[in-house]
């Protein structure tokens, strides 16, 4: 067998051994740099490029030098320390490793602590430019989002909306697998894709939505759909190219829709306030300079009420920025969304009144909430922000 082949061989027998057999399910996609083995199988970076990192087992591991296939037991409960070696390997404690390391479990739930949080599955330590080394948590799609459905949503909150969050997280996921493959992961761990924690925020009411969902996404016209989510509306979802731009019409689903839901979300209505030194540096810094801020105010909507611009005038120059833009520049906690009502001139600062917590697109978490209090199910709620889309069950994520 030629030392390729063999290679592959013994990756999908380490997986399939922590994972059991439903690792191998499901084509292989072909990302060579991620060394993908199925589709139901996610890598999400917990440390990018770092001078060093410790793990700790938490139960009997194995690691496996992938450049030759050695495996060396690493005990449960000693701490290693992880850096790149000279020769462009790992050091993992006292043992120089050739190439990238996978550490696996030796039996099924086998967890182990990275800096201090604690996770399921595999870890990939890889060697990198300038004596840096990736820590990356390899591990199925479906524990995966055990670890992001708590961080994204509530696990109190009513189970139909949970079970509506964890079918866009399991589309949003397969939607972007690969996305940070230079880097050598799939996915971040944090809100540049989804927030991911691991095993510690895992809770049974997030998990049984999980369950319960297994294997379905949602999709468009026999394609998968590029869902998104968000917290409050504020009475109207966005278009899709309202938020990101673009020319071409978005799909049905994601043309926004019309949402009495998230009225009693505590971000419905907001205000924030900001002085105009406060705005001019902010502009200044994008290379708008100038001295005297004279006028804000609203520019062109879309359908939904998200502004889409924002016209303002400075040192008798009048310009526009795009409202996300602004959004941006002085903070998406304070002005919460686009959907920017009024802009008003306050002493020696200007108040902003808006709705909606987010960008606004696809799912509205509050307005889930409150169709799951109201008995919708997660199919109802669904179908309500994503019109016309289908749930759909991909047996290969089962």
């Amino acid at each position: 067998m030629k030392r390729a082949a063999l290679k592959g061989v013994l990756a999908l027998l380490l997986l399939l051994h922590c994972f059991g057999a439903d690792a191998s399910s499901g084509p292989a996609a072909p990302s060579a740099a991620l060394e993908r083995v199925s589709r139901s199988i996610v890598q999400i970076g917990l440390f990018s490029r770092v001078k060093k990192a410790v793990l700790r087992p938490e139960a009997p591991f194995v690691a496996t030098d992938q450049s030759d296939g050695r495996s060396h037991p690493l005990p449960q409960g000693r701490a290693f320390e992880v850096r790149a070696s000279r020769g462009g390997g790992v050091r993992l404690g006292d043992m120089s490793l050739g190439g990238i390391v996978r550490l696996t479990p030796k039996n099924p739930g086998g967890s182990v602590l990275v800096g201090t949080r604690r996770y399921r599955g595999n870890l990939l330590l890889k060697p990198g430019e300038g004596g840096t080394v990736t820590v990356v948590n390899e591990l199925g799609l479906e524990e995966y989002l055990y670890g992001v459905l708590p961080r994204e949503m509530s696990p109190d909150w009513p189970l139909e909306a949970l079970k509506a969050q964890a079918v866009v997280a399991r589309t949003w996921a397969l939607n972007n697998l690969g996305k940070y493959a230079e880097l050598g992961y799939d996915l971040t761990d944090d809100d540049r894709s989804q927030v991911y924690s691991g095993l510690d925020v895992e809770d049974e009411r997030a998990r049984r939505a999980v369950r319960e969902t297994a294997g379905q996404t949602l999709s468009w016209k026999g394609a998968p759909l590029n869902v998104f989510f968000h917290s409050c509306c504020g009475g109207h979802t966005a278009p899709a190219t309202a938020v990101w731009g673009g020319e071409e019409k978005p799909p049905k689903p994601l043309r926004g829709v019309r949402d009495r839901w998230c009225a009693d979300s505590p971000h419905a209505r907001w205000t924030a306030y900001f002085t105009d030194d406060t705005i001019l540096e902010a502009l200044q810094g994008r290379g708008m300079m100038g001295a005297r801020l004279e006028r804000i105010a609203p520019g062109e909507r879309d359908g939904s009420g998200h502004l889409k611009e924002i016209r303002l005038r400075v040192d008798g120059r009048s310009f526009t920025v795009r409202a996300g833009d602004l959004r941006s520049w002085l903070g998406a906690a304070d002005i919460k969304s686009s959907q920017i009502w009024r802009i008003v001139r306050r002493r020696h600062g200007w108040e902003f009144v808006g709705r909606g917590y987010g960008h606004g697109v696809g799912l509205c978490q509050w307005g889930a909430r409150a169709m799951a209090d109201d008995a919708k199910s997660y199919r109802k709620i669904l179908s309500h922000y994503f019109p016309g889309a289908d749930i759909v069950v991909r047996d290969e994520l089962r």
